[in-house]
């Protein structure tokens, strides 16, 4: 991925995931989620995650002695999803969470995860079909 042009991200704050900070420290204020590549770019986030406040948005990155920073001040916003919007987030073991970060609660991480990911495991073909589920249901 090259940083010559501004990069797509999905940002995200916790909102309200009060049964999550029971298992695993929460980030304070908004994360870089997930960086997007041309090919995996989108309009807008789908599905929805409650609890969650989402945005996709384009945004430059700088390199300076090998540190990777963003440019906030050319932010421009494709989408945003107020945190009190959405499905309910998508049932995730606290192991799985420990490992692979809370993002995993939020569909739309969640759903790169399974884009992206060739393997075939059983967790994952339950999330494919959870996805399959709520997108049919807002067609």
């Amino acid at each position: 991925m090259s940083i010559e042009e501004p990069i797509m991200y999905d940002i995200a704050r916790i909102h309200d995931m009060a049964h999550l900070e029971l298992l695993v420290d929460l980030p304070d204020g908004w994360s870089l989620d997930a960086a997007r590549c041309q090919n995996c770019e989108v309009e807008g986030i789908t599905p929805e995650t409650d609890g969650w406040e989402e945005a996709v948005v384009i945004l430059s990155v700088n390199e300076s002695n090998g540190v990777l920073s963003v440019d906030a001040h050319s932010l421009t916003v494709v989408d945003y999803s107020p945190g009190e919007e959405g499905e309910c987030p998508p049932p995730v073991q606290a192991a799985f969470l420990s490992r692979q970060g809370v993002s995993m609660s939020r569909w739309g991480f969640l759903k790169s995860v399974i884009e992206t990911t060739e393997v075939d495991v059983r967790p994952l073909q339950v999330y494919r079909d959870m996805l399959e589920e709520l997108e049919g249901e807002t067609d």
